[in-house]
């Protein structure tokens, strides 16, 4: 067809045409007449125009967490908000995260307090999708967003609830009297990605659990070592650890949320923390026969594990195809420490298994390190010999250089989202890299306009 095919004509009763206009380089189709007009009022933009702005954040305004359609939810049981930030695929071809199948991993940001009246407002990242939960006064989810939002620089966001009934809508701006919060940052260490299982809450089971489960008995046959296993319950091949292979695959200690399995709207309690057993057994102390408590867990601790269960319990944090945990330990280093633990602690945990000793993801919460460092030095005070005096004695310096000398190297490391493996490549998507690399995308020409004619 050519391009100036088609023209706008005049037609009269007869059938006769009279051209109006035609354009040599674009049809003219569909005619749309005009006539001059008032321009309309500019209205305002809500977003911050400084472009070069640092911190990029909104503000997130719920105006009452008790105004729901939801039934179960009861007034005034959320006592606070978590947000998390999601985490999409990068490539086209990515690892398993977690025993729920093609999982989008999520990062816990922080919470914040919900007032009396059932208000909240607290600054958020912007341009970041983000997700909502609401929470009770165990900082356990009673109610998951199951889509995202994001909040563009200087915006404030509102809405009237959670899953508020129709026919009520939003203030488009804080109410009087509504102080805007932080984020309170979630117990345990902080690093880049989304929430890691063996980063963040191996370290309490290493402290609290192994004693029962893996040092020295196997009660319930539940074993809760960080050291990795083929027992695996991700099912596509890629391992996990004992501990995290023990805890999901327990029935009913953990619930879910599987793709293409989930119920059709969310509902209270009916996933992670609330709908399973184990955070409710650490909250009762995880009793005996006789109800008497085994563990007792500090607030802290039992948070990691409870935000570890509402984030869909996903074991690793990112989509790498370059894991640290996949590459086997620098066998001299390992040499090298247990001699130094030997000669420090002696024989019983210089034999203990190398996941007892070091966390390869989180060297500053190996037990080498925790283990032997006095509570009010900030560590576990479990081990009495050779213990440390804080964390500026040389002993404990000499033995965190020792721990870093264990953990290998990756060969390839993510570039732009792609595994980085120009030979070999994993996932998928390396070749667009290059490609993109080889020819450069030309700058785009003006388009052509056809105003006045």
């Amino acid at each position: 067809q050519e391009r100036e095919a088609y023209g706008i004509y005049l037609v009269d009763t007869l059938g006769g045409r009279e051209l109006i206009y035609r354009d040599d380089d674009i049809s003219c189709w569909s005619p749309i007449p005009l006539r001059p007009r008032a321009i309309p009022p500019a209205l305002p933009s809500h977003v911050a125009q400084d472009e070069k702005a640092k911190d990029a954040i909104g503000v997130l305004f719920i105006q009452n967490v008790n105004l729901t359609r939801v039934a179960g939810l009861q007034p005034g049981s959320v006592k606070s908000i978590r947000v998390n930030e999601i985490f999409g695929q990068p490539a086209r071809s990515k690892r398993q995260a977690s025993a729920a199948q093609n999982e989008i991993i999520k990062g816990t940001l922080g919470t914040a307090r919900v007032a009396d009246d059932g208000s909240v407002a607290v600054r958020i990242p912007a341009g970041v999708p983000l997700q909502l939960q609401a929470l009770d006064a165990n900082g356990m989810a009673v109610l998951t967003m199951r889509s995202v939002l994001y909040v563009q620089p200087g915006e404030t966001l509102s809405c009237a609830g959670c899953h508020e009934p129709a026919g009520h809508s939003p203030t488009p701006a804080l109410a009087p009297g509504v102080k805007v919060q932080e984020l309170a940052v979630p117990p345990g260490p902080r690093y880049a990605g989304a929430f890691s299982f063996t980063r963040t809450v191996q370290p309490v089971l290493d402290r609290n659990c192994i004693g029962c489960h893996g040092l020295d008995k196997l009660a319930g046959k539940v074993s809760l070592l960080g050291a990795r296993t083929l027992q695996s319950v991700m099912n596509v091949g890629d391992e996990c650890s004992q501990a995290y292979a023990s805890l999901v695959g327990r029935a009913g200690w953990i619930v879910l949320a599987q793709r293409n399995s989930e119920t059709p709207i969310s509902q209270p309690h009916d996933y992670f923390a609330h709908a399973g057993k184990l955070a409710k057994m650490l909250l009762a102390g995880h009793p005996d026969k006789e109800g008497k408590k085994r563990v007792e867990l500090d607030r802290a601790s039992l948070r990691r594990i409870i935000d570890w269960l509402d984030v869909n319990a996903q074991f690793y944090g990112d989509y790498s195809f370059n894991r640290v945990s996949d590459l086997p330990p620098v066998q001299a280093g390992v040499e090298a420490l247990r001699k130094a633990v030997r000669e420090r602690f002696g024989d019983e945990l210089a034999d203990q298994p190398l996941a007892l000793l070091v966390n390869v993801v989180n060297a500053d919460e190996s037990r080498i390190l925790m283990a032997p460092l006095p509570a009010k030095a900030g560590g576990w005070g479990q081990v009495q010999r050779g213990a440390y005096k804080d964390r500026n004695d040389p002993a404990y310096a000499q033995m965190r250089k020792l721990v870093e000398g264990v953990i290998p190297q990756p060969q390839a490391h993510e570039i732009a989202g792609t595994c980085g493996r120009d030979n070999g490549c994993r996932c998928g998507t390396c070749w667009v890299r290059k490609e993109g690399a080889a020819r450069p995308i030309p700058p785009a020409e003006p388009a052509k306009t056809v105003a006045g004619k």
